[in-house]
């Protein structure tokens, strides 16, 4: 799904702020998708001038306004459609093992070290992950649920997987 769906479907249950689209995001897809922080509010400008999202501005005293987005009935109907696509069998992209097809070119010191740097960045991603749970458990439907723990299965095999190859460095 591209961020214009992503953003459209947290809309579906409820009218949000950038931030708590922002905060939505990074408890869900920030950990499986490619989509990206930076992406949001150009495509939130972009959905409201394609009439996909209305905003209003609700002004505070003290604070800075806030923009409320709300999806509009044809944003309903994009969103679905996009839910609706066919899915195409996924590539799955992965620098690391581009970089391990081309080890042979460095020195035995190196490729562990690539290796174990990796490993402790999906471990660190993966404990991130783990630390959501039991907020995303309490709030997230079923389908949510489902997804969060096939997520959280990924990120616990990779780490398997990156494990084994430091070993085999070794």
């Amino acid at each position: 799904m591209d961020v214009q769906s992503v953003l459209l479907g947290f809309l579906m249950h409820n009218s949000m702020t950038g931030y708590d689209l922002k905060k939505a995001f990074s408890m869900s897809f920030s950990f499986f998708s490619g989509l990206s922080y930076g992406s949001i509010y150009p495509a939130l400008k972009k959905m409201e001038k394609l009439g996909l999202i209305s905003k209003t501005v609700e002004i505070q005293d003290g604070a800075p306004n806030r923009k409320v987005y709300t999806i509009t009935e044809e944003g309903r109907k994009v969103f679905l459609e996009s839910l609706r696509t066919p899915l195409m069998p996924e590539r799955h992209k992965s620098s690391f093992l581009m970089r391990l097809f081309f080890f042979a070119y460095l020195a035995p010191e190196e490729r562990k070290a690539i290796a174990i740097q990796h490993l402790n960045s999906v471990e660190q991603m993966r404990n991130q992950l783990e630390t959501f749970g039991p907020e995303i458990e309490a709030r997230a439907d079923r389908f949510q649920l489902l997804c969060f723990q096939f997520g959280l299965r990924m990120s616990r095999d990779l780490a398997r997987n990156l494990s084994e190859v430091v070993k085999a460095l070794e």
